[in-house]
């Protein structure tokens, strides 16, 4: 019964969903929305900074853990963490959540989860993203690209290769 209104939850929320795809190569990308898992964040950074060299604006999100094992890191501001607090326990999120996710302006979304996550694939459901990249299968039909992240690599072994056909892809 659990699983199965998260699905419908998000399968609404994809259906309703109106974005408009376009390819963009790694020229076009202005705004990048990353979505990742909380403990990946010390990979993540690497990513960030690389797309920051590139003229790029990143704006992350993530969800807090429910088991605190967040050691000492500190996020920076554009960072934006998920509280326990504004997850309902059928993962709906609280509507100063939804509404804050909904004002983004972004036109690329890149979902660097590696563990599974409803509360972030609800908010891969309602991105407004016109290019949405990801590195694993879904039950869900989400992305525009897919460069699946391979067991032995870590995330900035996957970016690179996402970079490389971005960039050799016109």
């Amino acid at each position: 019964m659990f699983g199965f209104k998260v699905k419908k939850k998000i399968s609404s929320a994809l259906k309703e969903n109106k974005r408009e795809h376009v390819f963009h190569n790694m020229g076009n990308m202005k705004k990048i929305l990353i979505l990742f898992n909380y403990n990946d964040y010390n990979e993540i950074k690497q990513i960030v900074e690389d797309l920051k060299v590139k003229g790029k604006e990143v704006t992350l999100w993530t969800v807090q853990p429910l088991m605190k094992d967040t050691g000492n890191t500190i996020f920076p501001q554009e960072v934006n963490i998920i509280m326990q607090k504004d997850i309902s326990r059928w993962f709906g999120l609280s509507s100063r959540i939804v509404k804050e996710f909904k004002q983004l302006s972004y036109d690329t979304l890149l979902d660097l989860t590696t563990e599974n996550n409803k509360t972030l694939l609800y908010l891969l459901a309602n991105n407004t993203a016109e290019f949405c990249i990801g590195i694993r299968e879904l039950d869900f039909k989400v992305y525009d690209l897919i460069i699946l992240k391979e067991e032995n690599a870590n995330l900035p072994e996957t970016y690179n290769q996402i970079k490389f056909y971005l960039n050799n892809i016109r």
